[in-house]
């Protein structure tokens, strides 16, 4: 199925901070252990007695398909109805159901009109969302303003996807004030996450002496880290003498790939 849908994640996060209910606590953790139908039988039951957290799973579920038969229709039906209690998380993966056609028809206008529900909760998915859409012009008119004001709000949450965009737009002052200072921070919390494409650029930023004096060590440290990742053909440290407009142009392919991600698997702090 999805990717990008880790359940055990997910029923870890809506765990952490529920309250109450300890029937749902129970079957977070019989799910967790692996006792899946059990589990399941007590998310139905609270899901039709109104728990927003048991319906907001339920739907997880039915778009994962693997513990129930994969149903879209129920997983958006489910998603709603634990959004009228105000679940924000809800909200984020309706966005997600019509920004990719499941269950629904695909509407990437609804998908935003869901992330901007969410986010104007703050939540940091859907901030990261929002900003990937203004940047691309999908379902809205481009703007590369709000695209940096949103990927601002995710990335102080930790969004790694927003900490790239936004240290590449501070590197090439699209929507922002071109700020290569900003650039190489943002571009560092992001590759400590992993990231391959902040990994890159931030070697590359080293190694020119870019955001703040050269350091070819370090450069080497995180170009290497990030070839690691990806099977791609790389200079030798020694070999970047072109410009560095040059070598961000070699790296165009990886941003567009990396602008199609899910922010999903991110650490969501709250």
């Amino acid at each position: 199925m999805i990717r990008w849908i880790k359940i055990t994640f997910f029923l870890y996060l809506m765990g952490v901070a529920s309250f109450g209910f300890a029937s749902y606590e129970d079957a977070v953790t019989d799910y967790n252990k692996g006792n899946y139908a059990s589990a399941v039988k007590v998310f139905k039951k609270l899901a039709k007695a109104g728990d927003a957290r048991a319906q907001r799973v339920l739907g997880l579920l039915y778009i994962d398909g693997k513990r129930v038969d994969h149903d879209g229709k129920k997983a958006f039906e489910w998603l709603t109805h634990a959004s009228d209690r105000d679940d924000v998380l809800a909200r984020y993966f309706l966005g997600v159901l019509y920004s990719q056609g499941l269950g629904v028809r695909k509407k990437d206008k609804e998908a935003i009109e869901w992330w901007e529900y969410a986010a104007e909760d703050n939540h940091p998915l859907a901030q990261a969302k929002l900003g990937l859409m203004y940047f691309q012009g999908k379902g809205v008119r481009r703007n590369y303003t709000k695209a940096a004001q949103w990927w601002q709000k995710a990335a102080e949450q930790g969004v790694v996807s927003a900490q790239r965009f936004l240290g590449l737009v501070y590197l090439t002052g699209q929507g922002i004030k071109r700020d290569d200072k900003a650039a190489r921070h943002w571009l560092l919390q992001a590759a400590k996450q992993g990231d391959i494409m902040a990994q890159y650029n931030l070697g590359l930023m080293l190694a020119y002496g870019r955001g703040g004096g050269e350091n070819f060590s370090k450069a080497v440290k995180w170009l290497k880290k990030a070839s690691k990742q990806h099977p791609i053909k790389q200079k030798p440290i020694d070999a970047l003498g072109q410009s560095l407009h040059q070598e961000f142009k070699v790296a165009d392919k990886w941003y567009q790939k990396a602008a199609e991600q899910d922010a999903v698997l991110v650490l969501v702090r709250k």
